[in-house]
């Protein structure tokens, strides 16, 4: 088999933007907590804190293709596994290893500096390793409950770097992991609302397989208005209920921001299902969704970063 062929095969598993996303939010968690404490980052604790979610996101993507084989054959069927390119074994034993050695580098964060293990950020890890590999052999069989499963692990994005860098303070990125916990239960919905065909094939139970397109699209509305209350608390604690004022205005810039497109991508997505034009859905949802709202939270990230020097 052609190398070059395999590597970019690999590449396309493991799913650069969302690596990105991964790496880029566990720092930023890390580094605006170090900002608020009045503290400081070794050069280790970055490289470590890069590279435990890098091993975690990695592996769970790969591992995911796996069960995602029989809707994958329908929706995307150039995909490295359906298209024969990488063996269905080789992925699953490769996804397992990767995710389970983010456990060991997470317990490690800290040891060059503080000589201690990070228990608490070691068992957030493997708890996120149990809750993806549920996700990805039950989590389309069950529902809300399979797109809470992907909530999870990305609202625990910045709150793991957090944790990795300064394990006492399990509260400090909490209430940013929650509001982001909402909008991506919204977003996976979407998505899932744009894989219908595929995933009504395959048997999976989604929430638009169980409700429908229409009342699906509803459900991931409800999320996103959820979002748009709880965004600012870390920036203006307006509720007055002792929420850590560690952002500024350029995170309540970037939040709006993307609460501004996770709303007018549900607004256009939504028109396309009502053409039932399947070609015209799956092209809103790739454009709007995947791509989209995606999109728009690295933005969001780059601002939360900028925090860092202001």
């Amino acid at each position: 088999m052609n190398i070059t062929k395999l590597i970019i095969a690999w590449v396309k598993m493991i799913r650069p933007p969302i690596l990105f996303l991964c790496c880029f939010g566990a720092l930023v968690g890390a580094l605006n907590s170090a900002v608020f404490l009045g503290e400081s980052l070794s050069v280790f604790q970055m490289i470590m804190i890069l590279l435990a979610p890098a091993f975690l996101s990695t592996g769970t993507m790969i591992h995911n293709d796996v069960p995602d084989l029989d809707s994958d054959k329908i929706n995307r069927p150039n995909k490295p596994i359906p298209s024969g390119i990488i063996k269905e074994r080789t992925a699953y034993f490769v996804g397992l290893f990767l995710m389970f050695f983010s456990i060991i580098l997470a317990l490690f964060v800290n040891y060059k500096d503080h000589g201690e293990l990070n228990w608490t950020c070691a068992i957030l890890t493997a708890f996120l390793v149990f809750v993806g590999i549920y996700y990805n052999y039950c989590g389309k069989l069950h529902g809300i409950f399979g797109h809470i499963a992907v909530a999870i692990g990305v609202g625990a994005i910045p709150y793991w770097g957090a944790i990795a860098a300064f394990p006492n303070e399990v509260f400090l990125m909490l209430p940013l992991g929650i509001a982001i916990f909402f909008q991506e239960v919204g977003r996976e919905i979407m998505v899932c609302v744009g894989d219908y065909v595929g995933d009504l094939k395959a048997g999976w139970k989604t929430t638009p397989v169980k409700l429908g397109r229409k009342k699906s699209m509803y459900v991931a509305l409800i999320f996103y208005l959820i979002f748009v209350p709880l965004y600012p608390l870390p920036a203006f604690d307006y509720l007055n209920i002792g929420v850590p004022q560690i952002f500024g205005k350029f995170y309540l810039i970037g939040g709006t921001l993307l609460a501004i497109t996770l709303l007018l991508t549900w607004f256009l997505s939504y028109l396309a299902v009502l053409t039932k034009d399947e070609k015209k859905i799956w092209n809103a949802f790739e454009r709007y969704e995947r791509i989209g709202t995606r999109a728009v939270i690295i933005v969001f990230q780059i601002f939360i970063f900028l925090e860092i020097f202001y």
